[in-house]
């Protein structure tokens, strides 16, 4: 049994790891919540009956899943009956790759199509339409119990978007492919279709873990249910989340109320939460808190508890002026609070605001470094095999990476396994060893890459014309990645298709992280500095929830600062006739009446 030491964690976490019955628990931001997760994930992995169970963990993103999988591998926790990943890897993994030849569409084989390939389709289908200002954006999908509904909020796209996609999906059956919302559509039906399918899944899962529930799609709840369901409860499951951060519902995410999540799971759930904040200020607790759209208490809880933080806000600054004040601020947090420049974000509501900033600001700050994904020189496609295998391509062999190295190598094993190569003779050791043993003098990214890739494919005696899928990836990750590059490097960012900065994006945090606030949930920093805070941005002009969904974005926001927090609301951005000052402040923060933080430079 996976015990604990005394003061390892809270009553709470204690309360929700040691609960024998299904559980909802509501953590608030800075609860030690990924740590009751791992906590948790070994208590139940310690308790399994039969070495045919499983635990499951369904994350939100795929960094979550390898943040929680190393910290229960550093427990000393035996991993091998843990499954952890995100709700379309399990539906793959679980459900589509061994009962495809229950689906009428699945059943004579089928490929996951890439996003790039995916864009490049319906770019193509959208050509004629271009009266109708149709885009490949405006072709976005939800997948549904009974079908596909459109993310369009304008209506009057959506009858040709209808004959849009009807194509595209023609020509995925055409081509044996399915997309990213297909997998959870047919992953679904083979479940309501096949309950025996449900009911087998069930035994070997005694244990669900859900988490980020309020991030979770319609159709997820309903797949999953399936499974707990059916065994009226004797499997048990963990839902955890933050109403307060559901910021995911133009993508169909939402958190389920807890009546509505028993009738479909057929059994009550034991509601708890995690209340103690370890994270930020009593400051910016208290400044936070008022974006609540959800109840429940949050206490500052944490050695910093006391700590004097700054809150500004700055709604005089013109856009022309905006580069100097972020300078500014960043020099204030580091040179007068002492602020390391790992641990300061800069964010905004959207990409488009995000790329001119940094390229700006590398100029204006040439002493520090910036970070984030939106600067990733290749695609960062997940779910395709070489950038599966470019993970363990571009990080260095340490004792501290060889856990998550040799995590790696397994998964492209497995992969190469269910593509047809033989690898029954290859260890992940062995894999390992061999990358390790690659020596590739190269200063370009993508030649680097291309030599490396060849080099496995060598080794491991993969002719890849036979082996349609890896081929396939191979084409549109050098393609997507080429597209890429030049993009950033019509941004200004000449030097982005160097090697070192290819390795950049597997190290850990190395600079002033740059992202979106999307971008940064679920992550922490010392000081935040958030920008373009304006009305049509947050909220956006097409959010029928504007009003509550902009306080939820502004409370991630927020949340995510442990010591300052500065926010800006810039003036002159996007004049027009109609606003010829530009966009105005986001209306909530006019609305808070608080008594923000002067610096000397404001």
């Amino acid at each position: 049994m996976f015990i604990w030491g005394k003061d390892s964690i809270n009553k709470e976490q204690e309360d929700a790891i040691l609960e024998n019955n299904s559980v909802l628990l509501i953590a608030c931001p800075g609860s030690g919540k990924t740590r009751t997760l791992t906590f948790k994930i070994a208590y139940e992995l310690s308790r399994l009956k039969s070495d045919k169970e499983f635990v499951i963990a369904i994350t939100y993103t795929n960094r979550a899943s390898e943040e929680i999988k190393e910290r229960v591998e550093l427990l000393g926790v035996d991993t091998t009956q843990l499954w952890i990943g995100t709700i379309h890897s399990f539906c793959m993994e679980w459900i589509l790759k061994p009962y495809h030849l229950y689906s009428e569409r699945l059943k004579n084989g089928f490929k996951v199509i890439n996003s790039f390939d995916s864009e490049k389709i319906l770019t193509e289908l959208c050509l004629p339409y271009k009266e109708e200002k149709i885009t490949y954006y405006d072709c976005g999908i939800l997948a549904r119990t009974d079908n596909f509904s459109l993310t369009c909020l304008d209506k009057k796209k959506h009858k040709s978007l209808q004959k849009i996609l009807s194509e595209y999906f023609s020509i995925l059956k055409k081509n044996q492919q399915i997309d990213f919302e297909q997998i959870l559509f047919f992953a679904y039906e083979i479940l309501k279709a096949k309950p025996l399918i449900a009911n087998i899944l069930s035994k070997l899962f005694p244990f669900i873990l859900i988490d980020e529930y309020q991030d979770t799609k319609e159709i997820q709840y309903h797949i999953i249910s399936k499974i707990l369901s059916i065994n009226k409860g004797t499997s048990k499951t963990l839902i955890v989340g933050d109403p307060n951060q559901a910021i995911y519902d133009s993508l169909g995410g939402y958190p389920m109320p807890k009546d509505e999540l028993e009738k479909l799971l057929g059994f009550e759930l034991t509601p708890l939460s995690l209340e103690k904040n370890y994270r930020s200020s009593s400051a910016i607790i208290s400044y936070f808190d008022y974006y609540k759209t959800f109840e429940t208490p949050i206490v500052a809880f944490g050695k910093g508890k006391d700590y004097p933080s700054s809150i500004t806000f700055n709604s005089i600054i013109s856009v022309t002026d905006l580069v100097e004040e972020l300078a500014q601020l960043i020099i204030f947090n580091v040179e007068k609070a002492g602020i390391s420049p790992n641990e300061i974000c800069i964010t905004a509501p959207q990409w488009v605001h995000i790329a001119s900033i940094t390229r700006k600001l590398i100029i204006r700050l040439p002493d520090f470094s910036f970070d984030g994904p939106g600067m990733a020189p290749f695609s960062r496609d997940i779910d395709n095999f070489w950038f599966k295998v470019s993970r363990v391509a571009l990080t260095e062999p340490s004792p501290f990476m060889y856990v998550r190295r040799l995590r790696w190598s397994k998964e492209i094993l497995n992969e190469l396994d269910f593509s047809g190569v033989d690898v029954s003779n290859v260890t992940s050791k062995k894999f390992l060893k061999i990358c390790n043993s690659l020596d590739i003098i190269e200063t370009d990214g993508l030649t680097y890459l291309r030599t490396f890739f060849n080099q496995i494919c060598e080794k491991l005696k993969i002719v890849l014309p036979n082996f349609p899928v890896l081929d396939e990836h191979f084409i549109s990750f050098f393609a997507s990645s080429e597209s890429r590059i030049k993009r950033l490097i019509d941004e200004g960012n000449e030097y982005i298709g160097d090697i070192e900065n290819f390795k950049k994006v597997f190290r850990q945090r190395d600079g002033i992280t740059v992202s979106t606030i999307h971008g940064t949930k679920g992550e922490e920093y010392d000081t935040v500095i958030g920008f373009a805070l304006l009305d049509d941005y947050i909220p956006h002009f097409s959010d029928i929830n504007g009003a509550a969904n902009s306080k939820k974005m502004l409370y991630v926001l927020a949340s995510r600062a442990r010591k300052n927090l500065h926010l800006i609301s810039e003036t002159s951005r996007a004049i027009n006739r109609y606003k010829p000052d530009g966009k105005f402040p986001t209306p909530h923060l006019l609305k808070y009446n608080y008594p923000y933080s002067k610096l000397n430079n404001q």
